[in-house]
């Protein structure tokens, strides 16, 4: 295939993931805290490529989002030396997005909200207090009830609805389950049978001869 053949083809592949994405999010979920935020195929940002947010924060003054799905190499015990107890060493740290790395922000599983904590989606609570954390990691399970970010992603008033516009970000409802999935890194590839489905929803059905 020449050099030209290949932009055309990769033009074309942006162009049909643009119009899916604009499909799928056409009469879908309004923008507000619970989504998910799924980068559309095809687009190239280096800050979101391939990354699933968490919308926990949209409002009028802007909207707030965690990445969810790119665990670091490091644990939560590392970076807070051990102050969190010993179900920390086995947390990872999340980078939740570009903005002020050093931000830290927790979700915590747990029916309940703790005293700093709200409801983002049923079952999970969006916290800036480690005692929070610390509380969620003592409970049965706990390691697998915390996710904890640095830093996160965030846009000015209606930049994530004029981004949502342009078919950057696919549109879903989050779930515990999926905050929380034991397999974050494989989250994303979720927006292909997404986008499959409206592709094939879209196609019209073949006529019938009489």
């Amino acid at each position: 295939m020449s050099r030209v053949a290949r932009a055309l083809l990769a033009c074309a592949l942006v162009s049909n993931a643009v119009a899916a994405t604009t499909a799928a999010n056409r009469g879908g979920p309004q923008l507000k805290a619970g989504l998910f935020l799924y980068a559309a195929p095809g687009l190239s940002d280096p800050n979101f490529d391939r990354t699933v947010i968490l919308l926990v924060e949209h409002g009028p003054q802007g909207s707030l989002g965690l990445v969810v799905n790119q665990p670091t190499d490091r644990t939560i015990g590392e970076v807070f030396d051990q102050k969190l107890g010993q179900g920390a060493a086995d947390v990872p740290l999340f980078w939740g997005g570009p903005v002020q790395p050093q931000a830290v922000l927790a979700l915590v599983r747990a029916a309940r909200p703790g005293p700093h904590a709200r409801t983002v989606v049923p079952d999970v609570q969006l916290t800036r207090d480690l005692d929070d954390v610390k509380s969620a990691l003592a409970a049965r399970d706990g390691p697998l009830r915390v996710r904890v970010f640095s830093g996160y992603a965030g846009w000015g008033p209606d930049q994530l609805a004029t981004e949502v516009r342009r078919g950057a970000w696919v549109l879903e409802p989050a779930d515990a389950a999926s905050v929380f999935t034991p397999e974050p890194s494989s989250l994303w590839e979720r927006v292909r049978e997404i986008l499959g489905r409206v592709v094939a929803e879209r196609r019209p059905e073949p006529r019938v001869e009489s």
